[in-house]
Protein backbone atom coordinates (compact mmCIF):
# COMPACT_ATOMS: atom_id res chain seq x y z
CA UNK A 1 0.00 0.00 0.00
CA UNK A 2 2.82 2.43 0.84
CA UNK A 3 4.46 1.72 -2.51
CA UNK A 4 1.69 3.55 -4.31
CA UNK A 5 1.36 6.78 -2.30
CA UNK A 6 2.64 8.98 -5.16
CA UNK A 7 0.41 7.12 -7.56
CA UNK A 8 -2.66 7.70 -5.37
CA UNK A 9 -1.83 11.40 -5.01
CA UNK A 10 -1.36 11.73 -8.75
CA UNK A 11 -4.63 9.92 -9.55
CA UNK A 12 -6.51 12.00 -6.97
CA UNK A 13 -5.27 15.23 -8.56
CA UNK A 14 -6.20 14.01 -12.04
CA UNK A 15 -9.69 13.07 -10.88
CA UNK A 16 -10.14 16.40 -9.08
CA UNK A 17 -9.20 18.25 -12.28
CA UNK A 18 -11.65 16.18 -14.32
CA UNK A 19 -14.56 16.35 -11.87
CA UNK A 20 -14.17 20.05 -11.08
CA UNK A 21 -14.10 21.35 -14.65
CA UNK A 22 -17.29 22.90 -15.96
CA UNK A 23 -16.38 22.31 -19.60
CA UNK A 24 -17.09 18.56 -19.55
CA UNK A 25 -20.53 16.98 -19.47
CA UNK A 26 -21.29 14.80 -16.45
CA UNK A 27 -21.31 11.61 -18.53
CA UNK A 28 -17.89 12.47 -20.01
CA UNK A 29 -16.58 13.02 -16.48
CA UNK A 30 -17.99 9.63 -15.47
CA UNK A 31 -16.28 7.95 -18.45
CA UNK A 32 -12.95 9.59 -17.65
CA UNK A 33 -13.18 8.66 -13.97
CA UNK A 34 -14.06 5.06 -14.89
CA UNK A 35 -11.15 4.98 -17.35
CA UNK A 36 -8.64 6.19 -14.75
CA UNK A 37 -9.99 3.83 -12.09
CA UNK A 38 -9.64 0.90 -14.50
CA UNK A 39 -6.12 1.98 -15.55
CA UNK A 40 -5.15 2.36 -11.88
CA UNK A 41 -6.45 -1.08 -10.98
CA UNK A 42 -4.75 -2.65 -13.98
CA UNK A 43 -1.44 -0.88 -13.27
CA UNK A 44 -1.32 -1.89 -9.61
CA UNK A 45 -2.42 -5.48 -10.28
CA UNK A 46 0.17 -6.16 -12.98
CA UNK A 47 2.93 -4.28 -11.12
CA UNK A 48 2.28 -6.41 -8.02
CA UNK A 49 2.42 -9.58 -10.17
CA UNK A 50 5.76 -8.51 -11.64
CA UNK A 51 7.12 -7.71 -8.16
CA UNK A 52 5.84 -11.04 -6.76
CA UNK A 53 7.34 -12.99 -9.67
CA UNK A 54 10.85 -11.79 -8.78
CA UNK A 55 10.34 -11.43 -5.02
CA UNK A 56 12.65 -14.23 -3.85
CA UNK A 57 15.29 -13.84 -6.57
CA UNK A 58 18.52 -12.23 -5.42
CA UNK A 59 20.29 -10.44 -6.92
CA UNK A 60 17.45 -8.92 -8.89
CA UNK A 61 17.88 -10.05 -12.51
CA UNK A 62 17.85 -7.80 -15.53
CA UNK A 63 14.65 -9.53 -16.66
CA UNK A 64 12.80 -7.91 -13.73
CA UNK A 65 14.06 -4.44 -14.61
CA UNK A 66 13.21 -4.93 -18.28
CA UNK A 67 9.70 -6.18 -17.54
CA UNK A 68 9.00 -3.58 -14.86
CA UNK A 69 10.36 -0.64 -16.86
CA UNK A 70 8.44 -1.73 -19.94
CA UNK A 71 5.22 -1.97 -17.95
CA UNK A 72 5.67 1.47 -16.43
CA UNK A 73 6.46 2.97 -19.85
CA UNK A 74 3.27 1.47 -21.26
CA UNK A 75 1.16 2.73 -18.37
CA UNK A 76 2.83 6.13 -18.64
CA UNK A 77 1.24 6.48 -22.07
CA UNK A 78 -2.17 5.31 -20.84
CA UNK A 79 -2.12 7.79 -17.95
CA UNK A 80 -0.48 10.90 -19.34
CA UNK A 81 -1.51 10.96 -23.01
CA UNK A 82 -5.25 11.26 -22.19
CA UNK A 83 -4.42 13.74 -19.43
CA UNK A 84 -2.57 15.99 -21.88
CA UNK A 85 -5.55 15.86 -24.26
CA UNK A 86 -7.96 16.67 -21.40
CA UNK A 87 -5.81 19.59 -20.24
CA UNK A 88 -5.49 20.99 -23.76
CA UNK A 89 -9.28 20.79 -24.14
CA UNK A 90 -9.88 22.49 -20.78
CA UNK A 91 -7.37 25.27 -21.49
CA UNK A 92 -8.78 25.81 -24.98
CA UNK A 93 -12.33 26.10 -23.65
CA UNK A 94 -11.16 28.30 -20.80
CA UNK A 95 -9.43 30.72 -23.19
CA UNK A 96 -12.35 30.76 -25.65
CA UNK A 97 -14.97 31.51 -22.98
CA UNK A 98 -12.92 34.21 -21.25
CA UNK A 99 -13.92 37.73 -22.28
CA UNK A 100 -11.06 40.00 -21.31
CA UNK A 101 -7.63 39.99 -22.87
CA UNK A 102 -5.93 40.27 -19.48
CA UNK A 103 -7.68 37.13 -18.24
CA UNK A 104 -6.62 35.29 -21.41
CA UNK A 105 -3.01 36.35 -20.83
CA UNK A 106 -3.17 35.07 -17.24
CA UNK A 107 -4.65 31.77 -18.40
CA UNK A 108 -1.88 31.37 -20.96
CA UNK A 109 0.71 32.21 -18.30
CA UNK A 110 -0.80 29.55 -16.04
CA UNK A 111 0.20 27.01 -18.67
CA UNK A 112 3.82 27.32 -17.53
CA UNK A 113 3.36 26.04 -13.95
CA UNK A 114 0.74 23.53 -15.14
CA UNK A 115 3.25 22.12 -17.62
CA UNK A 116 5.96 21.92 -14.95
CA UNK A 117 3.58 20.10 -12.59
CA UNK A 118 2.63 17.65 -15.35
CA UNK A 119 6.30 17.02 -16.14
CA UNK A 120 7.05 16.59 -12.42
CA UNK A 121 4.33 13.97 -11.96
CA UNK A 122 5.41 12.21 -15.15
CA UNK A 123 9.00 12.11 -13.87
CA UNK A 124 7.93 10.91 -10.42
CA UNK A 125 5.80 8.16 -11.94
CA UNK A 126 8.58 6.93 -14.21
CA UNK A 127 11.32 7.31 -11.61
CA UNK A 128 9.33 5.88 -8.72
CA UNK A 129 7.90 2.84 -10.44
CA UNK A 130 9.99 2.17 -13.53
CA UNK A 131 13.50 3.24 -12.61
CA UNK A 132 16.19 0.83 -13.66
CA UNK A 133 19.48 1.05 -11.78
Amino acid sequence: MDNYNWFYIMMTLILIIVVSTKFLAWWVKCLIVAYYLAVSYFFITVKNKIDKKYEEVLPVPNAYWDENSGWVETMNIYIFAPLVVILIFIYFKWIVFTRTTWAKVLIILSLVPATFILIFFNFMFNFGYGYRP
